[in-house]
């Protein structure tokens, strides 16, 4: 490879980018280096680290990154990059502190290749329309049942959780003991609120996912014991249970509950939007009115609160090769980082990005690559999610339940932006409860 250029002096762009909240747009490095490892300081600004990067305006950030020389890419063109380019491999960039606490050790995330595409179609398979149907069937019986019973002030975050997972469990085919609902809950919103921190919040996650994953195991063994696992298997479960790898063998006990907790946890997640969605019609009481009528795309809501309020603010891989972007060397074994965060607000490809406007989606078409809240490219032979469709639709149907019922929010509406993931708890006051409009 020829001589790299200076990693202490930025390349001057061609043409200035500049954000929105800047009074005047300056010229603006088309390559910026960040001096020492940025870690401390990603974990103390959460969101708001991905987002300066944004504002800097720069196409590449270079920096260090958990003592690794890292490369921050953003946009249409750094998101095709990072689901296009064959040598990246997931693997080799994933944190011990994420794999442990969120995705789990042995689980999809953490497989490319071969491995990965068969392990992915098995995820496919089971988060299919139908699957999205009954998930909202089910919401949509226990959010009419559940809100009634609401009174005074009620943790909206702990109340959804719980929802989300007895429908996520019913589709699976989980036992839930009806006494255990709330515990087990609490757990899938302590593993995914643990992803953010090296402290207390990562201890609970763990201890939260040995005793998912226990709880789990013990239903997968009993599926296999009784015959029914295999891909003709009543529901998820079987299927999971039955699922073999590409030489043949069943999944370890352990990798099959880390898996069927990959299509539980991820869908307990949605809370975290729903909080942040239900803030957003707080602020907005007219888009509130024309969501509880109708008269805008529940859809269109869902997609604008992924857009503004993305879960995972960055994704990361590994180069097995050197590569060359934008004129910027970046080495085999280093970490090439998409800034999620600031795709998702790029004012090029979102006008007005800190506007929540869902009539947006009303002209503006969504790709693989200019809306990321879940990966992009392509759901079948990449690494996108697969449970997408599934979540906008649970996402869109809380939503609309929310706007047409009596939940206000009964603190602060802003999201903390310094906390990754934000604060698991939103309390709301309960006025005069509706059910959901035909």
């Amino acid at each position: 490879m020829g001589a790299r250029e200076g990693l202490g002096e930025p390349v001057q762009a061609t043409s200035p980018g500049y954000s929105p909240r800047m009074s005047a747009p300056p010229a603006v490095p088309t390559a910026l280096t960040l001096p020492g490892d940025q870690t401390l300081k990603l974990l103390r600004r959460g969101y708001r680290f991905f987002d300066e990067l944004g504002d800097t305006g720069a196409e590449v950030v270079r920096m260090r990154l958990m003592g690794r020389r890292a490369t921050v890419v953003r946009g249409e063109e750094g998101a095709r990059l990072f689901y296009t380019e064959p040598s990246l491999r997931r693997a080799p960039a994933l944190p011990e502190l994420v794999v442990g606490s969120l995705f789990g050790h042995g689980a999809v995330h953490t497989l490319d290749g071969a491995g990965h595409h068969h392990r992915k179609a098995l995820f496919t398979s089971l988060a299919t329309p139908a699957a999205s149907a009954r998930v909202v069937a089910d919401l949509t019986q226990g959010w009419e049942g559940a809100v009634d019973g609401w009174e005074g002030t009620v943790d909206l975050h702990e109340e959804v959780s719980l929802l989300i997972l007895r429908a996520g469990c019913r589709w699976l085919g989980l036992a839930l003991d009806p006494t255990d609902g709330r515990r087990r809950a609490a757990d899938m919103v302590a593993m995914v609120d643990g992803f953010g921190s090296v402290g207390a919040r990562q201890v609970r996650a763990r201890l939260a996912r040995a005793r998912s994953e226990l709880w789990v195991a013990g239903q997968l063994r009993e599926r296999r014991e009784r015959g029914t696992a295999g891909p003709g298997g009543a529901d998820p479960l079987d299927v999971v249970a039955g699922h073999r790898d590409l030489d043949g063998d069943l999944l370890p006990l352990r990798v099959a509950a880390v898996e069927t907790l990959n299509l539980l946890r991820p869908l307990v997640a949605v809370t975290w939007l729903v909080s942040s969605g239900v803030r957003a019609l707080d602020d907005l009481p007219e888009l509130r009115r024309r969501l509880a009528e109708g008269e805008v795309s529940s859809l269109w809501v869902a997609q604008e609160v992924r857009r503004v309020y993305p879960f995972a603010p960055a994704l990361a891989a590994t180069p097995g090769q050197d590569l060359v972007w934008r004129g910027v060397d970046v080495p085999a074994g280093s970490l090439l980082v998409l800034n999620v965060w600031a795709t998702d607000h790029d004012p090029v490809l979102w006008p007005r990005p800190d506007v929540f406007d869902p009539d947006r989606f009303a002209t503006q078409t969504v790709t693989p690559w200019n809306l990321l809240p879940q990966g992009g490219g392509a759901v079948s032979t990449g690494h996108r999610c697969p449970g997408e469709d599934l979540t906008l639709s649970v996402l869109a149907t809380l939503l609309r339940a929310l706007a047409a019922s009596g939940v206000r929010v009964g603190s602060s509406t802003a999201v903390r932006l310094d906390r990754m993931p934000p604060d698991p708890s939103c309390l709301v006051r309960v006025g005069p409860a509706r059910t959901l409009a035909g």
